[in-house]
């Protein structure tokens, strides 16, 4: 024990050494790349982790009644987002090696990732028209700006990840990516704080709770943070130096030389077998983690039903608890190796995943707060208030003209509009029933009973019609028909309900787990490539890196969507543990020591010092 710990603290003072005796700018480069990160996590975490992913669900089953089928497959708000999300990630794993061959024989890096920022932080706050844009169009348009925007995401990724090995010396590289990756999660989670209390509180009484306006404000200040603190690695940090740039006459040359470099480095990439193995590994467990990241939002809001406040709680408490153990893990990864550290976070992911199928909603039973619509009497003007669920309003939930609620409006609408209009949106001729009579409402229970084929439920509280209530067979409380779904009724039956423990807290406690290891699974992974790799070819190996990345964030979500189409929600995630656990197989193949040394050998055969 002692000699590990005289090991740890030879380390670490290594490390501060070498970081300490940085000259300025140099440490002043670092620290701008670092500040990149802080900036782009405004779109990773509040973009397209936390808003999107329920706006757009939520937009889509609002605009179709629930989702769309085809035949035997129905098409539901986390499925549409699935595909949504897969589609804007191709573009980036298609364009990534090329670009990464490229920029390793031009100086072009900053150039590149300038672009990106731009079509990033436009598409971002273009996003702030949907929330104001009524009907389907809705929906459509947001899911455009989501593509494209997360191509300036993602692509822009792909090159700063490059910016790594050219900022400090490789024996502090996990130091470097652990605290670019705290950086992140530190500037996500302040930014989601302040959308979070402003989201709550309405600008503080100006505009009511997740107004069209509040969604715009979020939109349009993710886009002025991810560019304003973005601005300092375009002015202090430098682009790396190339020992022999290549001059092009045109682009298409480049593009050329650049495609004949991604052959050149798939016919070599077998003299880096370590190297292979572990990309393939990445490509397996990358793919879960990053359906699992995201994905969850989606899930939370089409199947479990979340307080959309609750999905802003949870990636909040992901991120706060992401900013120590990032660090943490950093250092661990420096004691224990960073492949011991990485596997563990693996195995944490599995059981995450495993735990995210048996997620469920307690059966609602006498809890009226929790149903969809709940009609409370009124003793003064002897009849029911209607409330709805998170006071979303009838419109809010129901879609007017959505196919899978056609059955909900022929049976409940009389009971619930005084007057509708023609057209296809909801517009404000459409008459809200805010109050019924006692006889209306005993019509309202006796079609309750009567008809039950819908996702929504109904509540009536006090007066002679009090402990009334039904639930539709589509609710997120009903779970039949799938085949993973005797899991969620084993864990809700035998643990969840005994412990009163409700899917809010369940929620929590994902995300609590998943903070745990989701910066150190990142940084890990992002420092283990960095040691496997030439440190001559950095931004064409990132450039595979990205793609493999890519890959995975093309493929994961449409795995989700073809299994949650076909066998349902449930049934996508177990999908993705199957994914994890066969990556976190190959990942123990690894032979990182003797990757190193291949990749140390290659830079001695290039003449490349670093």
């Amino acid at each position: 024990m002692h000699s590990d710990n005289e090991s740890d603290l030879e380390h670490h003072e290594l490390v501060r050494k070498i970081i300490d005796e940085m000259d300025p700018d140099s440490k002043k480069a670092l620290n701008s790349w670092y500040w990149y990160d802080w900036a782009n996590q405004a779109f990773a975490l509040t973009v397209i982790t936390v808003v999107v992913p329920a706006l757009l669900s939520n937009m889509f089953e609002l605009a179709t009644g629930g989702g769309t089928e085809y035949g035997s497959i129905k098409i539901t708000g986390d499925t549409f987002y699935a595909v949504v999300l897969a589609s804007s990630s191709i573009f980036v794993a298609i364009i990534s090696p090329f670009l990464g061959a490229i920029a390793d024989r031009m100086p072009i890096k900053k150039k590149i990732l300038w672009i990106y920022t731009l079509v990033g932080v436009a598409f971002t706050a273009l996003m702030g028209v949907a929330p104001h844009i009524e009907g389907d169009s809705s929906y459509k348009f947001l899911a455009v700006c989501l593509v494209i925007g997360n191509i300036g995401f993602a692509g822009g990724n792909v090159i700063y990840y490059a910016f790594m090995p050219y900022l400090a010396d490789r024996r502090v590289m996990d130091h470097v990516s652990s605290w670019g990756f705290a950086y992140g999660y530190a500037g996500g989670s302040l930014l989601l704080v302040v959308h979070l209390v402003v989201g709550i509180t309405g600008f503080f009484g100006m505009t009511s709770a997740w107004s069209p306006w509040i969604l715009t404000f979020v939109f349009v200040t993710s886009s002025l943070w991810w560019l304003g603190f973005g601005l300092p690695l375009f002015r202090n940090t430098p682009e790396p130096q190339i020992p022999k740039p290549t001059q092009y006459h045109s682009m298409s040359e480049a593009a050329l030389d650049g495609i004949r470099e991604v052959r050149k480095t798939f016919g070599e990439i077998r003299k880096f077998k370590v190297l292979a193995i572990f990309l393939a590994s990445y490509l397996l467990f990358y793919d879960g983690i990053n359906t699992i990241n995201s994905m969850s939002t989606a899930f939370g809001d089409s199947v479990l039903r979340l307080n959309p406040t609750m999905n802003f709680v949870l990636l909040l408490t992901v991120e706060i608890t992401a900013i120590p153990m990032t660090v943490v893990g950093g250092k661990l990864a420096g004691r224990f190796g960073t492949k011991r550290v990485l596997g563990y976070a693996l195995g944490v992911y599995s059981v995450v995943a495993l735990l995210a199928v048996g997620f469920a909603p307690l059966e609602l039973a006498d809890d009226h707060e929790r149903y969809d619509f709940q009609y409370d009497y009124n003793e003064e003007t002897e009849e029911y208030d209607l409330t709805t669920l998170y006071d979303k309003g009838v419109k809010g939930w129901v879609s007017k003209t959505g196919g899978g609620d056609e059955a909900f409006r022929v049976a409940f609408f009389p009971y619930m509009f005084d007057s509708m209009s023609e057209g296809e949106r909801w517009s404000d001729d459409d008459s809200v029933k805010e109050s019924i009579s006692i006889g209306e409402a005993t019509s309202l229970t006796e079609a309750m009973g009567g008809m039950t084929d819908h996702r929504f439920s109904f509540s009536f509280k006090g007066g002679g019609l009090g402990g009334m209530s039904s639930v539709g067979q589509e609710h997120p409380t009903i779970i039949e028909g799938g085949l993973a779904d005797w899991w969620p009724n084993l864990v809700r039956d035998k643990v969840w309900q005994p412990l009163n423990f409700g899917v809010n807290l369940q929620w929590i406690m994902l995300g609590m787990m998943v903070g745990v290891v989701m910066g150190t699974a990142g940084a890990q992974s992002r420092s283990m490539f960095s040691m496997l790799i030439p440190a001559s070819r950095t931004t064409e190996f990132f450039g595979f890196f990205g793609f493999i990345g890519k890959a995975a964030a093309v493929f994961g979500p449409i795995i989700y969507a073809i299994f949650a189409a076909t066998m349902g929600s449930r049934m996508a995630i177990v999908g993705v543990v199957a994914v994890i656990l066969l990556g976190w197989s190959l990942f123990f193949m690894v032979d990182l020591e003797e990757g190193i040394e291949v990749a140390r050998q290659a830079d001695l055969e290039a003449g490349h010092v670093l």
